[in-house]
């Protein structure tokens, strides 16, 4: 049977082909999802897979973690099969639904909606320290620059915080990201008002508080870096003050802000009828990741936050898995 590029041989291929099927009739282009399900219909047939029903067994076999791949695209292959499992369980074939086969948090990933970007950005401009101290003056210019560089590039924590002077330039526009996770080197582009915004905030580094140092974003010591627990403790103390924090409740992280980039990129993406297969190559490389597989996960695990996929698709009811931390 064809479905696309593909052709699907195993005894799965007749609800392959159908989900498939309906997955575009519904305006997606699961193009890379086809490619997976095609690696699955092959390992089936070298199984040597007679009737069509996904068991834990076969689930379990084809969650195993190989030697080529990362956790992060053994996710988006487990990710693609439960998907497959909850549509044959719709046509009454009692299938194993795969979950948790990567050692991951048990949180859900927190994609912040716009409302409450914009709350925890007025808490985080207009916070004023209770201790009347230049330093932490200072500290507080550097956070609302840090946090606007982490949401609008999508940086790691890591990255972000480690940016050298010499690796920041600010005339076009260009964050230089060395040594990266995956050692991937890359080049960020700031957009043009993020920019401008850098180099004001660098003037008054230099000019009113006198601050010479090799870090961008230094310490309360200018010698030193931000530390990382530095900055989650900032951003929990701004998230607190929003509305939409409550107790009990899931609550973002500092890391949830590039959770968010990728979603609301993504979802621009999808609304102007972008294809993302054809676009995650590059978007792969911006955030630095070892392939496009790996950033195919967001797009395979946060399919609900998608406000075009809750259009097109209201049955889409996927947890949301933590994405790895990055720091």
């Amino acid at each position: 049977m064809m479905s696309g590029h593909y052709s699907f041989t195993s005894c799965f291929a007749p609800f392959i082909e159908s989900m498939i099927t309906e997955k575009r009739n519904a305006g997606f282009q699961y193009e890379h999802a086809e490619w997976i399900l095609h690696k699955f219909d092959e390992f089936c047939n070298q199984e040597q897979v007679e009737t069509p029903v996904i068991t834990q067994e076969l689930a379990g076999k084809w969650g195993t973690l190989r030697k080529t791949e990362t956790k992060v695209t053994l996710a988006g292959r487990i990710s693609v099969l439960r998907q497959l499992s909850l549509y044959m369980q719709a046509y009454g074939i009692k299938c194993y639904i795969p979950r948790n086969f990567t050692r991951k948090s048990n949180r859900s990933a927190y994609v912040l909606s716009i409302e409450e970007i914009q709350s925890l950005f007025l808490e985080i401009d207009s916070y004023q320290p209770t201790i009347n101290a230049e330093v932490f003056h200072r500290l507080a210019l550097e956070y609302r620059i840090l946090f606007r560089v982490l949401f609008c590039c999508g940086l790691r924590v890591s990255e972000a915080r480690k940016l050298r002077l010499d690796t920041v330039d600010l005339e076009n526009g260009v964050l230089k990201i060395y040594q990266s996770k995956g050692s991937n080197d890359r080049l960020v582009y700031l957009p043009d008002d993020l920019r401008q915004l850098c180099c004001e905030y660098l003037k008054i580094m230099t000019v009113k508080y006198k601050i010479k140092s090799e870090w961008f974003f230094p310490a309360s010591d200018p010698a030193k870096v931000l530390q990382v627990a530095s900055v989650g403790k900032r951003f929990h103390r701004a998230w607190e003050q929003t509305p939409y924090a409550r107790e009990g409740a899931l609550q973002p992280t500092v890391h949830s802000l590039r959770h968010t980039f990728v979603v609301l990129r993504m979802n621009e993406w999808m609304k102007s009828g972008v294809k993302l297969d054809n676009m995650m190559p590059y978007l792969s490389k911006y955030l630095g990741h070892s392939s496009p597989d790996d950033t195919f996960y967001y797009y395979h695990q946060v399919e609900e936050a998608f406000s075009i996929i809750k259009q097109k698709d209201q049955s889409a009811s996927f947890v949301i898995p933590e994405v790895a931390d990055e720091k």
